[in-house]
């Protein structure tokens, strides 16, 4: 999380670099550079839609309606008609929606479920657009006159006021705050945008300062697309390790000697009933977390339910047995405690009590009591191991698979909670 929080900051202020590059081109590849933060802002909404990333989709729709303003209304001096009012407008509206939707559940950019999010939207841009209204000039005015010696009133920084900055910061800091504690893909893309906000408001005399920040969001959010993409393609939402799909590429892609070990998670379907599926998906995770400490530079894998495979490179099935122990040795050793509310417990023996026919009369206030008691229980989970070797010019990886899983069943008849090679 900390390495994609530098990496965002670095790469949005690296955009402070490109406005003097500008000068040094033709006038019509300045023109290019202008239109290329639309195009790809463009592109993430297309992306979004058909990936189903909606949050990313409308900071996209949020930076290119602001971009294409700042193109077409904020070019001339802020002093002359509505310009000034409509700078203020964009450097409280915009970073404000951005994160209002940090707050907002995931909706798919088209479809119905969004509709309130584009009904804020309209109302907003209808708003603007009856201001900007020539008729409205006198109006404008005397919005102007009353709310600047507010907004001066703590300075200001080139033609930003503090106080206005400082709404800024504070939208950029809890977009900080909420991707360092939370896992959201698209947490890092309101991060770029905000910071584009921020940035190019404070630097607003500078020349192509808008279409450097924007260009540099618009690239986050795409990468910030294509990555959630890839994750959600190969990557096991559950444990967070790469899954089946990701395995068959890799496996056709081996070369020379390798070695693939199979493993299970002993009598897992008994836990499962015994404990319930919350449990049941927490043993995986606390598996696959021991599984990537694996040595030999074996690669980890969720193969489905509770299976996993293990591709060690260059390595033969007598090798891996030491790697393969140790992590066993690992998992067995592992202390997973149990939470179990004891009310539960009761109408679990209420139940069982009632099947045999046993009338039992449980005290209200002892129930009430229970429903905020907890037992900790520690339970081992261990795992089986099958490993079989082979070599890409003589044995397809399929059949080692397929060996190594008779190996694997081998080691749970040999009495589970070993390794067979």
């Amino acid at each position: 999380m900390y390495s994609r929080l530098l990496l965002t900051f670095a790469i949005m202020f690296a955009g402070l670099l490109i406005p003097p590059l500008f000068a040094v081109l033709s006038v019509d590849q300045q023109s290019m550079l202008v239109e290329l933060p639309s195009i790809l802002f463009l592109l993430v909404i297309v992306l979004s839609h058909f990936f189903k990333q909606g949050r990313s989709g409308f900071a996209a729709l949020l930076m290119l309606v602001a971009y294409n303003l700042i193109q077409l209304r904020l070019q001339t001096p802020l002093a002359i008609g509505s310009t000034l009012l409509e700078y203020y407008f964009l450097v409280l509206l915009l970073p404000a929606n951005l994160v209002l939707l940090l707050f907002l559940p995931e909706r798919a950019l088209f479809s119905f479920k969004a509709l309130s999010y584009h009904a804020i939207f309209i109302f907003q841009a209808a708003a603007y657009y009856w201001f900007i209204q020539p008729e409205q000039l006198p109006l404008v005015t005397h919005l102007l006159t009353a709310i600047e010696p507010w907004l001066l009133a703590l300075g200001d920084v080139s033609v930003l006021p503090n106080i206005l900055l400082g709404l800024l910061i504070c939208a950029v800091l809890t977009a900080a705050i909420l991707m360092l504690f939370r896992d959201v893909a698209s947490d890092q893309a309101f991060l770029s945008a905000l910071l584009a906000c921020t940035l190019t408001v404070v630097e607003f005399e500078q020349q192509w300062i808008s279409a450097s920040m924007f260009m540099m969001s618009a690239v986050v959010l795409l990468l910030c697309i294509l990555k959630r993409s890839h994750e959600q393609a190969f990557i096991d939402e559950l444990t967070g390790i790469p899954g089946r799909r990701a395995l068959n590429i890799d496996l056709a892609q081996l070369t020379g000697k390798f070695s693939i070990a199979m493993l299970d998670i002993d009598r897992f379907k008994k836990f499962n009933d015994t404990y319930g599926h919350d449990i049941g998906d927490t043993v995986l995770k606390m598996v696959a977390v021991q599984l990537i400490l694996v040595k030999g530079r074996g690669k980890v894998y969720r193969y489905g339910g509770e299976e996993f495979t293990i591709v060690f490179k260059g390595k033969s099935a007598a090798d891996c047995v030491g790697y393969l122990d140790e992590i066993r040795l690992l998992i067995a050793d592992y202390p997973f405690q149990i939470r179990q509310p004891i009310e539960r417990r009761e109408l679990q023996l209420d139940e069982r009590n009632s099947k045999k026919g046993v009338d039992k009369t449980v005290n209200t206030k002892s129930k009430a009591d229970s429903s905020i008691t907890e037992v900790n229980k520690t339970v081992q989970v261990t795992i089986s191991i099958g490993v079989a070797q082979g070599r890409s010019s003589m044995t397809c990886p399929e059949e080692v698979i397929k060996a190594a899983d008779q190996l694997l069943y081998k080691a749970k008849e040999a009495g589970r909670n070993q390794v067979c090679a």
